[in-house]
């Protein structure tokens, strides 16, 4: 299964469960994948609004041949800014080079 449809998967099957952020950031985003980062691999950074209002942000670490080796799910109230432009001039999908 490719790295995009795993995420998809793990957004509709609700893969994180807890308590809920006032807001999800970029830079959250960003040392999170820093710090998981592989070499030559890539990231990608998904959102979706929920009907409550709420966001579900996934993000995913991948090898360079698509192996997924670190998920990590943001339940949050709101998108900082540069969150939402990203995702926005992204179309949806944030891809990162790691």
């Amino acid at each position: 299964m490719e790295p995009i449809s795993l995420l998809l998967l793990l957004m509709a099957g609700g893969f994180a469960a807890g308590a809920v952020l006032a807001l999800v950031t970029w830079d959250m985003v960003e040392s999170w994948v820093s710090a998981r980062a592989v070499r030559g691999g890539y990231a990608e950074i998904l959102s979706e609004r929920l009907s409550t209002g709420e966001y579900h942000v996934v993000g995913g670490v991948f090898t360079p041949y698509g192996v997924r080796t670190a998920t990590q799910a943001w339940d949050a109230r709101a998108l900082d800014p540069e969150l939402a432009r990203r995702l926005r001039v992204a179309g949806g999908v944030i891809r990162v080079h790691t």
